[in-house]
């Protein structure tokens, strides 16, 4: 039986935020400010505000159906599913032009803020060369990190606040005068469709929404926060530019933030201008390379685009044909086009896409579906909707010929495109032609089980894993085994797409997992299964753990200690540090558990030790076990004396264990090295139980470097084991779950 895969969801409320601002502030506001003053004179502070005004129906439209299909997939799966593979075509043709053709102005116009500090033979030239790298890292899968992406937002709002703060007493009243332009409504209306684009990135989270953590709450409120901080930031912003700088210098004017830091602040304050715009324009133009290239996947495993578009590297895992097309189509545009004509024509794809968003949600509100149940509605409904749709309408019969013609041309080309091509492949009618099936299996729980998760990385050690957490489960009666398999997948794939090329990796994690079941049902446990496809695997199965309340996590290990940033290894490390439950970490050795012995003092963790060792023997028949215990040689303290001692240790854990004392051996050694002593006698056995360490004097450890040593070098199965203890997690750890505990 085939187990569904779970996308990994990671991204919470400051994510979405970071990457939704992270798109947005780019281009918008280090390139258009002087272009869209040229049309609409200091009017242009109004067509900021108004296209920001203008993208909130699409906002909502997206929140809405982002939480009714969290794992579609983005704005074109919305609209080819609510209105049909013909407005499907048009919508992702027309998506990831708009993309190409952002990522474009974003290399142009950082070449030119470039410019404005060093010597560059070719902006064009340049902006290629930057380009083709973008290009090599998306097709190599070079990780890019959401902590990458937050800490860029937070530099670039601190640099463009500070410009902000200390330029508005600079602002001169007559440079707002006269406020618009000759042709006052086409100038404004023609500036506010060149400054959309500024906005396309609120929308961008569509695309991931697969991966957000309670789309309900922080995709909309995500959407909102993003769209509102960057509009307040861009009307400062433009406020200030406006106030400072000559209208004619400003007008036109390929890197006006440059212009109107320059006579105030000097060179200092240009540098950190040209910082601000690289940060912003490169990081959008590899955005627009990463996410352009995931439309032309998604049209063709709908089969509106040729299969070879939607091929994933075998090696890489990354679409490397629609990144070669994107990155490509993207220099073309580079070379071929002037800066002002790229961003009008963006901005005309971008309205026909919020157009048909806005279409897409009254189709799907008034065919009443089913399964059609967002966690988030729409306010005023339709009403906000019908505005997206007319103001749109009105906007694109306001901008120039080149953009108009290239709207008009995505609509008529991709309708042409559809029913030469796509029609005769696809048998889908939109949602009132096909139905949506989208269930889910709900068992109604019995009690509350024990829950114990095993992450599964390959099929050696399976057996003896699946056996242990048995061991553990089989003294709670109600229980279950819970197993977990991570795909991971680079930043430049969807999880969606990996979902659907990779057949094969597929193919091996459900046999895994399939494995996983005959071997707890043979043990006589039920089982169930994660098949998860994520981009951190420690992440991934910590989600499993704090959803599935786990009381136990069992985790293999190779007993190799690491010597850089990760000391038991990356996977390893963080949910060692972070589960709430207890951890068992397992080097296995044998298949079979055989005499084992539990290594005890007067450590917190000395009971759960003996308890999951008594567990261990009582699944093996014939197995026996012994409590061991080092005692340290003392002055006046007599070898009598401290075998007495241990021997008390001992029988006090084994009682608070519950074990009676015809349940075990005693064993208590004499040494001066506790190491050696321990290594030594664990060589004796074919199971070695030991408790993590809670006091621990060295940096580089997490469950002690006795344990880890033990763990490192005894050549049996060692079993090292922590129980839940809220004391190892900072008063800062405590009071950020308690606050953001909705977010997780």
């Amino acid at each position: 039986m085939a187990h569904k895969q779970e996308l990994q969801r990671e991204l919470g409320l400051w994510s979405i935020i970071a990457i939704s601002m992270g798109a947005m502030i780019g281009s918008g506001i280090f390139i258009l400010p002087g272009l869209a003053m040229a049309e609409a004179g200091p009017a242009v502070i109004l067509a900021f505000i108004l296209a920001a005004v203008l993208v909130v129906p699409a906002a909502v439209s997206i929140a809405e159906l982002g939480t009714a299909m969290p794992e579609a997939g983005g704005d074109y799966v919305f609209i080819e599913r609510g209105m049909g593979p013909g407005a499907g075509t048009i919508a992702g043709l027309g998506t990831w032009l708009m993309l190409m053709f952002k990522g474009a102005l974003a290399l142009v116009g950082g070449m030119f803020y470039l410019k404005a500090v060093m010597t560059l033979p070719s902006v064009e030239a340049v902006a290629v060369v930057i380009g083709t790298i973008l290009i090599a890292v998306n097709v190599f899968g070079v990780k890019q990190t959401g902590g990458l992406q937050t800490v860029m937002v937070i530099v670039m709002v601190l640099i463009l606040g500070g410009f902000v703060s200390v330029s508005l007493i600079q602002v001169e009243n007559q440079h707002y005068q006269p406020f618009f332009a000759d042709d006052a409504m086409g100038g404004l209306m023609t500036a506010t469709a060149m400054v959309l684009v500024s906005y396309a990135g609120v929308t961008k989270v569509a695309a991931v929404a697969e991966e957000i953590e309670d789309p309900g709450r922080n995709l909309p409120l995500g959407l909102l926060l993003s769209l509102g901080v960057t509009t307040l930031l861009y009307a400062l912003i433009v406020f200030v530019l406006v106030g400072i700088v000559e209208g004619e210098a400003l007008a036109g004017s390929n890197i006006p933030m440059v212009d109107a830091v320059e006579p105030f602040f000097g060179f200092g304050g240009v540098v950190l201008i040209v910082v601000a715009a690289m940060l912003a324009l490169i990081s959008t133009a590899n955005a627009g390379i990463l996410t352009a290239s995931r439309y032309p996947f998604a049209l063709s495993r709908d089969r509106l685009l040729p299969e070879f578009f939607g091929r994933v590297h075998e090696g890489l895992h990354t679409p490397v044909v629609a990144i070669l097309i994107t990155g490509g189509a993207m220099l073309a545009i580079i070379v071929f086009l002037p800066v002002e004509e790229i961003a009008k024509t963006a901005g005309s794809f971008q309205i026909i896409v919020y157009i048909l968003v806005n279409i897409a949600l009254i189709a799907f509100r008034t065919s009443n579906l089913d399964w059609y149940n967002p966690e988030f509605k729409s306010p005023l409904y339709p009403g906000i909707q019908i505005f997206g749709i007319i103001s749109g309408v009105a906007i694109l019969t306001q901008m120039d010929t080149l953009p108009l013609v290239g709207g008009v041309g995505i609509v008529v080309g991709g309708t042409l495109f559809y029913l030469l091509y796509g029609k005769s492949r696809v048998d889908r009618e939109g949602i009132i032609g096909e139905a949506l099936a989208m269930t889910m299996d709900v068992e109604a729980p019995v009690g509350r089980p024990y829950r114990v998760v095993v992450p599964i990385a390959k099929r050696e050690g399976i057996r003896g894993l699946i056996q242990i957490a048995a061991a553990s489960a089989a003294p709670h009666g109600n229980a279950e085994i819970i197993a977990v398999n991570v795909i991971k997948v680079p930043d430049q794939t969807s999880l969606t797409q990996e979902i659907e090329s990779e057949v094969e990796r597929m193919n091996e994690q459900q046999e895994l997992l399939e494995e996983a079941i005959a071997i707890s049902e043979e043990l006589g446990f039920s089982a169930r299964v994660h098949p998860i496809v994520g981009r951190d695997i420690s992440g991934a199965i910590m989600h499993v753990i704090e959803e599935e309340e786990a009381d136990e996590v069992i985790l293999g290990w190779k007993g190799e200690r690491k010597r850089r940033e990760n000391i038991l290894g990356s996977i390893i490390d963080p949910i060692v540090q972070e589960a709430r439950c207890e951890v068992t970490l397992v080097k296995l050795r044998h298949e079979t558990i055989g005499d084992t012995v539990a290594f005890i003092n007067d450590g917190p963790y000395a009971a759960v030790t003996v308890r999951r060792a008594a567990e261990l023997v009582a699944s093996e028949e014939g197995a026996s076990l012994t409590l061991a215990n080092v005692e340290v040689p003392t002055d006046g303290v007599s070898d009598e004396e401290l075998t007495q001692r241990g021997v008390d240790i001992i029988d006090r854990v084994a009682a608070e264990a519950d074990l009676e004392p015809g349940d075990y051996q005693t064993d208590v050694i004499i040494s001066d090295d506790v190491e050696s002593a321990l290594l030594k006698k664990a060589e004796d056995f074919r199971t070695v139980c030991i408790g993590a360490t809670q006091s621990k004097r060295f940096e580089r450890v997490l469950f002690g470097a006795i344990p880890e040593k033990i763990g490192e070098e005894a050549s049996g199965t060692v079993v090292i084991v922590q129980a839940e203890d809220l004391s190892r997690r900072s008063i800062w750890t405590v009071l950020r779950e308690r606050l953001f505990r909705r977010e997780r």
